[in-house]
């Protein structure tokens, strides 16, 4: 799985997404048979299938959609049909910036400190 969590920030009212690709390994085939948020309240997700010559597996796209500036946290539960891991989690943080406070963005090397 790469990543390992769905980071999702940006400023209310924008498109915030994130990917993760979910490779299976060709000893431990599995498929997903049910895919949900554990709370759902502020994202949604899709799960894709993909095959490629050397790989397959899934693509599991997180969208935010908290209409409102805040911080929140939620789990993508996915259920597969392998007996050995019948169930995949994912956490999800997100944080929705308000137009006033977002912050300006750093030079390389430099770190926000919001002040200024």
């Amino acid at each position: 799985m790469e990543p390992k969590y769905a980071r999702l920030i940006g400023p209310v009212g924008t498109d915030i997404k994130r990917t993760i690709t979910i490779t299976r390994e060709k000893k431990y085939p599995f498929s997903i048979i049910e895919a949900k948020a554990k709370i759902g309240k502020d994202v949604t997700l899709d799960v894709r299938e993909f095959k490629k010559e050397d790989s397959d597996g899934y693509i599991l796209t997180v969208t935010n959609k908290r209409a409102v500036a805040g911080r929140y946290t939620d789990t993508l539960i996915l259920k597969t049909d392998n007996k050995t891991k019948p169930t995949l989690t994912i956490p999800v943080y997100g944080r929705i910036l308000s137009e006033e406070k977002q912050l300006p963005r750093a030079e390389p090397g430099q770190v926000n400190t919001g002040e200024g």
